[in-house]
């Protein structure tokens, strides 16, 4: 990689942040998870929070309740397929609508994300040359939490419709890198999928005393 994209992906201004609350909630009811309350507060903002300090814009990508999103005043685009593609579609809508040349994306049930998320994974991307990284932790991959160059935008179209539908697959294809988060503090929540996992991190934020916005 040029020092030139070393560079820019230095900077939190040439960075866009997507929050991705384009799936169907299906292990949480069918509810848009980024809008389930967290400690009275739709996980949504939570994210929105925690990006605000690390990158110069904030998007959302959503498929439902794109007039309850509008209302943080965040801009609101949804993938450009009607069938729920998974998070590679929201992804890619994420780049097309990006102005940047560094994406940042985050899954919108990430209750708690590192506050050096971008800064762990561009380090990552700087010391392995490569054009995208995703977070590590405790040997599990958050694949959703990932650093990617604008102008993968093609080749991930590319792979979505030859019918690619796995974050892991398509950023290994890609020779994405990975970041490791498993010291970081305090512990992230890297994403909240059923009713139980709700209640634990409701427990786990207010015994730890953590204010609404994490």
């Amino acid at each position: 990689m040029s020092q030139h994209l070393h560079s820019v992906a230095a900077s939190p201004l040439n960075v866009t942040a997507a929050i991705l609350a384009g799936g169907r909630g299906e292990r949480l009811g069918g509810a848009d998870k980024g809008l389930v309350r967290l400690a009275g507060v739709p996980l949504y903002r939570r994210v929105q929070a925690a990006l605000e300090r690390q990158a110069g814009a904030i998007l959302i990508v959503a498929n439902r309740h794109l007039d309850e999103y509008a209302d943080s005043g965040l801009t609101v685009v949804s993938d450009p397929w009607p069938d729920f593609r998974g998070p590679l579609a929201g992804m890619f809508a994420a780049l097309e609508a990006s102005r940047t040349d560094w994406l940042l994306t985050a899954p919108c049930d990430a209750a708690r994300l590192p506050g050096d998320l971008l800064a762990r994974l561009r380090r990552a991307v700087d010391t392995g040359g490569a054009r995208a990284a995703y977070a590590v932790a405790d040997g599990d991959a958050q694949y959703v939490c990932s650093l990617l160059r604008r102008d993968l935008a093609a080749a991930l179209h590319e792979a979505l419709d030859a019918g690619e539908r796995a974050p892991r697959r398509w950023l290994a294809d890609i020779g994405a890198v990975s970041a490791d988060f498993t010291d970081a503090e305090p512990t992230p929540v890297w994403s909240i999928n059923t009713p139980a996992e709700l209640e634990a991190a409701e427990q786990y934020l207010s015994s730890s005393g953590e204010s609404c916005h994490g």
